[in-house]
Protein backbone atom coordinates (compact mmCIF):
# COMPACT_ATOMS: atom_id res chain seq x y z
CA UNK A 1 0.00 0.00 0.00
CA UNK A 2 1.34 3.31 -1.16
CA UNK A 3 0.52 5.97 1.11
CA UNK A 4 1.50 9.82 0.10
CA UNK A 5 1.81 12.24 3.25
CA UNK A 6 1.07 15.87 2.26
CA UNK A 7 1.25 17.41 5.49
CA UNK A 8 1.97 16.64 8.79
CA UNK A 9 0.41 19.03 11.92
CA UNK A 10 -1.34 19.15 15.19
CA UNK A 11 -4.70 21.06 15.60
CA UNK A 12 -6.14 23.02 18.50
CA UNK A 13 -9.54 20.91 18.58
CA UNK A 14 -7.45 17.53 19.54
CA UNK A 15 -6.78 17.76 23.24
CA UNK A 16 -4.30 15.24 23.85
CA UNK A 17 -0.19 15.31 22.13
CA UNK A 18 -0.74 14.35 18.71
CA UNK A 19 0.54 14.25 15.31
CA UNK A 20 -2.37 14.86 12.36
CA UNK A 21 -0.46 13.38 9.03
CA UNK A 22 -2.95 13.90 5.51
CA UNK A 23 -2.27 11.29 3.13
CA UNK A 24 -3.03 9.89 -0.32
CA UNK A 25 -4.20 6.80 0.43
CA UNK A 26 -5.26 3.52 -0.84
CA UNK A 27 -7.05 2.41 2.08
CA UNK A 28 -7.45 3.06 6.37
CA UNK A 29 -4.04 2.78 7.23
CA UNK A 30 -3.43 -0.88 9.39
CA UNK A 31 -3.99 0.22 12.48
CA UNK A 32 -5.66 3.12 12.34
CA UNK A 33 -9.98 3.26 13.12
CA UNK A 34 -11.87 5.24 10.92
CA UNK A 35 -14.61 7.70 13.00
CA UNK A 36 -15.50 9.77 10.39
CA UNK A 37 -15.94 10.31 6.64
CA UNK A 38 -15.95 12.87 4.57
CA UNK A 39 -16.32 13.62 0.54
CA UNK A 40 -14.59 15.89 -1.78
CA UNK A 41 -17.21 16.28 -4.75
CA UNK A 42 -16.00 17.82 -8.02
CA UNK A 43 -18.55 18.55 -10.91
CA UNK A 44 -17.28 18.57 -14.63
CA UNK A 45 -16.56 21.69 -14.54
CA UNK A 46 -14.27 21.09 -11.30
CA UNK A 47 -16.29 22.78 -9.02
CA UNK A 48 -16.39 21.36 -5.53
CA UNK A 49 -19.34 21.34 -3.48
CA UNK A 50 -19.18 23.01 0.39
CA UNK A 51 -22.09 22.80 2.54
CA UNK A 52 -22.22 25.34 5.19
CA UNK A 53 -22.32 24.39 9.03
CA UNK A 54 -24.92 26.11 10.85
CA UNK A 55 -23.37 25.67 14.30
CA UNK A 56 -20.98 28.61 16.52
CA UNK A 57 -17.30 28.52 15.06
CA UNK A 58 -18.03 26.33 11.82
CA UNK A 59 -18.95 28.06 8.84
CA UNK A 60 -18.20 26.31 4.89
CA UNK A 61 -16.89 22.56 4.84
CA UNK A 62 -17.31 19.28 2.63
CA UNK A 63 -20.26 17.13 3.22
CA UNK A 64 -19.01 14.90 6.45
CA UNK A 65 -19.32 13.77 9.63
CA UNK A 66 -18.66 10.76 12.32
CA UNK A 67 -19.49 7.31 11.13
CA UNK A 68 -22.70 5.95 13.05
CA UNK A 69 -22.47 2.37 14.63
CA UNK A 70 -22.04 -0.27 12.28
CA UNK A 71 -21.53 2.19 9.59
CA UNK A 72 -18.47 1.83 7.16
CA UNK A 73 -16.36 4.80 5.73
CA UNK A 74 -17.99 4.30 2.27
CA UNK A 75 -21.25 4.43 3.86
CA UNK A 76 -20.60 7.56 5.98
CA UNK A 77 -20.00 9.60 2.97
CA UNK A 78 -22.44 8.44 1.19
CA UNK A 79 -25.05 9.62 4.10
CA UNK A 80 -23.54 12.56 4.80
CA UNK A 81 -23.28 13.81 1.19
CA UNK A 82 -27.31 13.01 1.18
CA UNK A 83 -28.40 14.90 4.08
CA UNK A 84 -25.52 17.83 4.20
CA UNK A 85 -25.98 18.64 0.78
CA UNK A 86 -28.56 16.77 -0.94
CA UNK A 87 -26.40 14.93 -3.75
CA UNK A 88 -27.40 10.84 -3.84
CA UNK A 89 -24.86 9.16 -5.65
CA UNK A 90 -24.07 5.30 -5.71
CA UNK A 91 -21.28 3.00 -4.28
CA UNK A 92 -19.57 2.82 -7.43
CA UNK A 93 -19.58 6.84 -8.01
CA UNK A 94 -17.71 7.19 -4.91
CA UNK A 95 -13.74 6.51 -4.31
CA UNK A 96 -11.93 6.03 -1.09
CA UNK A 97 -8.98 8.85 -1.99
CA UNK A 98 -6.94 9.41 1.71
CA UNK A 99 -7.91 11.58 5.00
CA UNK A 100 -6.38 12.07 8.35
CA UNK A 101 -4.46 9.95 10.44
CA UNK A 102 -4.28 10.96 13.88
CA UNK A 103 -1.83 9.57 16.03
CA UNK A 104 -2.44 10.28 19.91
CA UNK A 105 0.53 9.89 21.96
CA UNK A 106 0.47 7.74 25.10
CA UNK A 107 -2.52 6.55 26.37
CA UNK A 108 -5.69 8.36 26.04
CA UNK A 109 -7.71 8.92 28.97
CA UNK A 110 -10.96 6.58 29.80
CA UNK A 111 -13.14 9.04 28.95
CA UNK A 112 -11.48 10.40 25.52
CA UNK A 113 -14.13 9.69 22.47
CA UNK A 114 -12.04 8.70 20.05
CA UNK A 115 -8.86 5.61 19.31
CA UNK A 116 -5.69 6.53 19.86
CA UNK A 117 -4.76 5.42 16.34
CA UNK A 118 -8.09 7.37 14.80
CA UNK A 119 -8.40 7.92 11.20
CA UNK A 120 -10.95 11.12 8.85
CA UNK A 121 -11.54 8.88 5.85
CA UNK A 122 -12.26 10.74 2.68
CA UNK A 123 -13.85 10.14 -0.52
CA UNK A 124 -13.66 12.09 -3.99
CA UNK A 125 -17.18 11.75 -6.34
CA UNK A 126 -16.65 13.18 -9.94
CA UNK A 127 -19.52 14.00 -11.82
CA UNK A 128 -19.13 13.89 -15.41
CA UNK A 129 -21.61 16.32 -15.71
CA UNK A 130 -22.22 20.26 -14.09
CA UNK A 131 -23.44 20.29 -10.66
CA UNK A 132 -26.85 20.83 -10.41
CA UNK A 133 -28.42 23.27 -7.38
CA UNK A 134 -28.20 21.62 -4.02
CA UNK A 135 -29.69 22.15 -0.75
CA UNK A 136 -29.34 19.95 2.46
CA UNK A 137 -31.89 18.25 4.46
CA UNK A 138 -33.71 19.84 7.05
CA UNK A 139 -33.05 17.68 9.61
CA UNK A 140 -29.20 18.56 8.99
CA UNK A 141 -26.84 20.70 10.35
CA UNK A 142 -26.23 22.51 7.42
CA UNK A 143 -27.49 25.88 6.45
CA UNK A 144 -26.89 26.08 3.12
CA UNK A 145 -24.72 23.91 0.12
CA UNK A 146 -22.96 25.28 -3.14
CA UNK A 147 -20.89 24.65 -5.94
CA UNK A 148 -17.65 26.77 -5.73
CA UNK A 149 -14.99 26.84 -7.89
CA UNK A 150 -11.20 25.36 -6.96
CA UNK A 151 -10.00 29.03 -5.54
CA UNK A 152 -13.19 29.94 -3.47
CA UNK A 153 -12.85 26.99 -2.06
CA UNK A 154 -9.19 27.56 -0.66
CA UNK A 155 -10.80 31.59 0.30
CA UNK A 156 -14.08 30.18 1.96
CA UNK A 157 -12.24 26.92 3.82
CA UNK A 158 -8.96 29.01 5.08
CA UNK A 159 -6.83 26.83 7.77
CA UNK A 160 -9.05 23.70 6.98
CA UNK A 161 -6.73 20.74 7.32
CA UNK A 162 -8.03 19.09 4.72
CA UNK A 163 -6.72 21.50 1.70
CA UNK A 164 -3.73 19.33 0.58
CA UNK A 165 -6.15 16.48 0.12
CA UNK A 166 -8.21 19.05 -1.85
CA UNK A 167 -5.91 20.18 -4.13
CA UNK A 168 -3.82 16.93 -4.62
CA UNK A 169 -7.13 16.10 -7.10
CA UNK A 170 -6.10 18.78 -9.68
CA UNK A 171 -2.18 17.30 -9.57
Amino acid sequence: MTTTVLSTLTVPWIPLPHRMDVVRTPAVPEGYQASTAFVLALDADGRTLLTLVDRPGRGWEVPGGHLDPGESPLQAAIRELAEEAGLVVLPEQVEFFGGQQITIFGTPPADYAYPALGFMAFHVVRLDHRGTPVSPDPGSECAAAEWVERDEVARRCAGATWLPLHESLYG
